[in-house]
């Protein structure tokens, strides 16, 4: 599974950059794209809104021309108020007006009260058609900005002036903006104010410098990014956008960026996990194959799935454990024949110790026998009885060495079944202890574990190691015996005070017949150590000249498994 993630890791880290740089790449990119997006809107909304004026003086002037050519010579009576009126309607003029000469209102259809009065409306410098017309407001007057046209006429038979036009309002900014989806007003530096639509934040913009022509501004909650151009000198036109839809263009960009990464890193994610999977599973299966291998089970193979390094490494895996398991196979007949060597070695060598006394105490007695003259009655059976002894005792010998050769031939195989590594240790106690009072025993069987195997044979291999170690110390000492838990099973370690054992001494001493007591068979250790083999265990020896020995029997917790 480390393998796997460490894959997934790799696959998700090579993906994460790129797709964090592509994001973000995309962002800038549509970041930068929006921004002159926008000012290319601005600036087409500012040439939008001049035309949009300069079509309104265009119409005026047309309008006004009309008039002067078809619609002052036929005036007929009545009151000039009337008749401007009438002519206002017609030609849909909001702003219309007649002065005579010298400047005096004749009569006004968008202010019927300046009639009388001097004509005294707001100009700007430079002649332009933008004027600030005083209106009819209720009962009072207003002052409205207009773009205007002026020609000369005849008005029942006076020279006038006839000054036409439509009102740059709130109502017709308010369609502007409507129609260019931007906010649109005018500012009058001369007079500091402005001329937007009713719920427009431009109207709340004071003071405002306009002299970059681009720029934004945080007017209440609203953040504008804002375009200007003077129409005249002093009146300047402003069309701004909302930077909050920007910002909100961005922030669907940057969600979208995000799914799209999310997306990628979820695909990324799921063909790591594919192709992991098909990448580690192999592996996983070799892993595991080479676990039971060093488990000594040599049978075991793995499938060949693919032509390629992994296939290979499979092949090579099937390939090593059939060596192996043809090389084992080679081994232990080996061992088995080199073994039945060292044993048949062994039990001649054995065999033949009490043959040279038996021999020579028989040809003691023919040497006597045949001896001219023959020896005294009671010189021969003294003789007789001597090498009788030796005979008899050779004979005993030979016995317990083919009484332990049998032993460790005819080992059973384990009955297996629950039992209690502690107890054992006791009941092995109990029946060696009496046997050497010179000898103290300590005992330690805190730890209690339970395994399987063969109660009695246990016993029988307990046995010889503990009396391999009182044995050790025919003077007295010490005895320690303790149970422990040790990795994957239990043991009982046996510890004497004894005189120790060399390196030598220690390499051999599991060796069949190698003993360094007196009348030792040198087949104790040995039957312990083949009882404990076949519980799936073992038994471990340490010791140094002068410290003692200890030997550690240990048993799997399921021994035999």
């Amino acid at each position: 599974m480390r393998l796997r993630r460490r894959l997934v890791t790799a696959f998700l880290l090579l993906t994460l950059l790129p797709v964090a740089l592509l994001a973000a790449a995309v962002a800038v990119l549509l970041s930068r794209g929006l921004e002159q997006a926008t000012e290319a809107r601005l600036e087409g909304s500012l040439d939008a809104a001049r035309l949009r004026l300069t079509s309104l003086a265009t119409r005026a002037r047309e309008r006004l021309s009309q008039m002067v050519a078809d619609d002052l010579p036929a005036l007929g009576s009545g009151d000039d108020n009337d008749l401007l009126d009438e002519i206002a309607r017609r030609r849909d003029l909001p702003a219309l007006e007649l002065l005579d000469g010298a400047g005096i209102v004749i009569a006004s259809h968008h202010w019927p009260a300046g009639f009388g009065l001097p004509d005294h409306d707001g100009l700007f410098p430079g002649g332009t058609p933008y004027r600030i017309e005083t209106v009819a407001a209720g009962y009072g007057a207003d002052e409205r900005l207009a773009v205007v046209a002026e020609a000369p006429g005849h008005w029942r038979g006076r020279k006038v002036l006839l000054r036409a036009g439509f009102f740059v309002d709130e109502e017709m900014l308010g369609g502007l903006s409507a129609l260019m989806g931007l906010e649109a007003g005018l500012y009058d530096e001369i007079r500091g104010r402005w001329t937007a639509p009713a719920r427009s934040p431009l109207g709340s913009w004071s003071r405002p410098v306009l002299g970059p022509a681009r720029g934004e501004i945080l007017l209440g909650e609203a953040r504008l990014r804002w375009a200007a151009t003077p129409l005249c000198s002093g009146l300047i036109l402003v069309v701004a956008a909302p930077d909050g839809a920007l910002e909100h263009a961005l922030r669907g960009v940057r969600r979208l960026g995000l799914a799209a990464a999310a997306l990628a890193l979820l695909g990324t994610l799921a063909g790591a996990l594919f192709v992991s999977g098909r990448l580690a599973r192999p592996i996983r299966e070799l892993a595991e194959a080479a676990r039971q291998v060093a488990g000594g089970d040599l049978r075991v193979s793995v499938p060949v799935l693919t032509d390629d390094e992994l296939g290979s490494l499979a092949r090579a895996f099937n390939e090593m454990t059939a060596e192996l398991r043809l090389s084992g196979a080679r081994l232990v007949q080996a061992e088995r024949v080199a073994a039945w060597r060292e044993i048949a070695r062994r039990l001649a060598h054995e065999l033949k110790k009490p043959l040279f006394p038996i021999q020579l105490s028989i040809e003691t007695l023919r040497r006597s026998l045949d001896r001219e003259p023959p020896p005294a009655p009671a010189d021969f059976e003294s003789l007789f009885r001597e090498s009788s002894d030796t005979i008899l005792q050779e004979l005993r010998s030979l016995r317990r060495v083919i009484e332990s050769f049998g032993d460790l031939a005819r080992l059973p195989r384990p009955h297996l079944g629950p039992m209690d590594l502690a107890h054992l240790a006791e009941q092995v106690l109990a029946l060696y202890q009496p046997g050497a009072p010179k000898v103290r025993v300590e005992t330690d069987f805190a730890a209690r574990p339970a395994v399987t195997g063969d109660a009695e044979l246990l016993a029988r291999a307990l046995g010889n190691v503990v009396a391999n170690a009182l044995e050790a110390m025919p003077e007295g000492g010490t005895l320690r015996v303790r149970t422990l838990v040790v990795p994957g099973g239990a043991a009982v370690e046996v510890e004497d005070t004894g005189p120790g054992l060399s390196e030598e001494q220690l390499a051999r001493l599991f060796t069949p017949y190698h003993t360094t007591k007196p009348g030792g068979t040198g087949l104790g250790l040995v039957i312990a150590q083949g009882i404990a083999v076949d519980h799936g265990g073992r038994i471990e020896a340490s010791s140094s000249l002068g410290h003692g020995a200890t030997f550690r029997l240990v048993l799997p917790r399921r021994s035999g498994s």
